[in-house]
């Protein structure tokens, strides 16, 4: 599976920046076969039968997206995993425009060098400057 198969346009509006008050009344998506359905976490226990399986992701989304150029390119990231004081593993939106070798300047000083592309579409980048990030 390649990460830039996920690659889509969201609203601004439609990204949650944080829980849902009360946490019960956040949206909660259902699947039976071919049928899909708006439902809310409060519904849970009523949709749950014997021998389902839920699937918890308890990730936590550090807020590191950045918005950048290469050439005419537009470029996305979004630091995911920390390789180093200054290299980190980073999904990018507009992978196909980033090679290695290429940098990405992100604007107020903030400018990535391309070390490395993995097969799903990742890239480890590295961060230019002194300090770690």
């Amino acid at each position: 599976m390649r990460v830039d198969d996920f690659d889509f346009d969201l609203p601004n509006e439609r990204i949650a920046l944080r829980p849902a008050r009360p946490r019960d009344s956040a949206r909660l998506l259902l699947v039976e076969g071919d049928r899909i359905a708006d439902q809310a976490v409060l519904d849970l226990p009523s949709l749950l039968r014997p021998g389902d399986v839920l699937v918890f992701n308890d990730t936590r989304v550090i807020p590191a997206q950045f918005e950048g150029r290469r050439g005419d390119a537009n470029i996305g990231a979004t630091l995911h995993k920390r390789e180093g004081p200054r290299e980190w593993q980073a999904f990018l939106r507009n992978a196909k425009r980033a090679r290695v070798g290429d940098t990405i300047d992100f604007g107020a000083g903030v400018i990535a060098s391309v070390i490395d592309k993995a097969a799903d579409g990742s890239a480890l980048l590295h961060l230019d400057g002194e300090e770690p990030v």
